[in-house]
């Protein structure tokens, strides 16, 4: 075939669309109340009897409540839980926002809990619904304490044009549409084609991630180590903005995420 421009964009992602997919979960913010226990972007968080805050555990610095997920708004999927409350906490005192560039999956300067077996929220005590406190000192890729509920959509998703394994891809499915001597994406004379057909998703649970810069998973030394599943994303849009216009991402393998065995998932972020 001797497609171009957008005509071999669109063949490339038809095929790829059919070859790569995975199960997403799109979520649309609305910015507002949110319950306790809801989805959502930013606030107050649960803190179960028995448990503290979770903190830096260098700094002592109170984290704040990035995301929660509550499993059971989301659509049905394979290998997730069935129920349960998935909160995700980072530093605001860090320009780095807790994240350890060195070491993804250490989670001093950031905290995963996961809360399987919740109450009603009628049955949720005050002093079990806390908040991290906004100061001047306060940095986060949330630029106000603004609340969004997180509404989810089921969407298949093919592989993104920056993920570590998107030139393998597409030379394996795609080697009849793709010019001769073509390795990969920045190989492709419409290159900017292929960017603007191919879908991104600002917030998304499983699926593929973006990138700023590029994949750290593909520097891993063994591929049995990589994290594979997209836990969730959060990319900068109106209201939220990580760095200079970046995004973040956390990752699971996907036989801990069957465990649900949240204690070495991975947390990056970039930026242009």
């Amino acid at each position: 075939m001797n497609l171009t421009g957008k005509e071999l964009a669109a063949a490339i992602y038809k095929r790829l669309k059919e070859t790569t997919s995975k199960p997403t979960v799109v979520f649309e913010l609305e910015e507002g109340a949110a319950g306790i226990l809801h989805s959502k972007i930013g606030g107050a968080f649960f803190v179960p009897e028995g448990m503290e805050a979770p903190k830096n555990t260098e700094t002592g610095e109170a984290l704040y409540l990035l995301a929660q997920i509550n499993f059971e708004e989301l659509p049905p999927m394979e290998d997730i839980p069935k129920q349960g409350l998935l909160q995700i906490f980072i530093d605001g005192k860090d320009d780095l926002y807790g994240c350890d560039f060195d070491n993804e999956a250490n989670q001093k300067g950031w905290r995963i809990r996961f809360i399987e077996n919740l109450p009603s929220a009628e049955e949720i005590r005050p002093e079990q619904i806390q908040e991290t406190e906004w100061t001047e000192e306060t940095s986060l890729p949330l630029e106000s304490p603004t609340v969004y509920q997180l509404t989810g959509r089921r969407e298949d998703q093919p592989v993104s044009i920056n993920d570590y394994r998107f030139d393998e891809m597409l030379t394996k499915y795609c080697s009849d549409l793709i010019p001769e001597g073509v390795e990969g994406f920045f190989d492709l004379d419409d290159d900017e084609e292929m960017y603007e057909i191919f879908e991104e998703h600002d917030c998304q649970f499983g699926g593929y991630p973006t990138f700023t810069q590029t994949d750290p998973r593909e520097y891993m030394d063994n591929e049995a180590d990589v994290p594979e599943i997209l836990l969730f994303q959060l990319d900068t849009t109106e209201g939220i903005m990580w760095g200079d216009s970046g995004v973040g991402n956390f990752f699971i393998k996907k036989e801990d995420l069957i465990k649900k065995d949240f204690s070495k998932v991975w947390y990056n972020w970039d930026c242009c």
